[in-house]
Formats: C-alpha cells, sequence, structure tokens
C-alpha cells in the first residue's frame, strides 16, 4: 500500500504541475485581454 501512496503522489505532483502551468497561461491571456480593453475604453 505504501507503494501505490508513493506512486499517486507522483502523479498528483505531476497533474498539479500541468493544472499550474495551464493557469499561468490563462493568466497571461486574461491580463492581454483586459489590457486591450482598457485601451479601447481610452
Amino acid at each position: 500500500m505504501k507503494y501505490y501512496n508513493k506512486t499517486r503522489t507522483i502523479e498528483q505532483k505531476v497533474t498539479d504541475r500541468e493544472t499550474l502551468q495551464t493557469l499561468k497561461e490563462q493568466n497571461e491571456l486574461l491580463k492581454e485581454i483586459l489590457a486591450t480593453l482598457k485601451n479601447k475604453e481610452k
């Protein structure tokens, strides 16, 4: 059972890393969209 838990932890870390990367990319896109919208208002 210990081995399974360690393996799961590694898989979860990889998943978390991928999720964080995706969130960072989405965050950058949102910042660009907001900047564009602010410029259009002026």
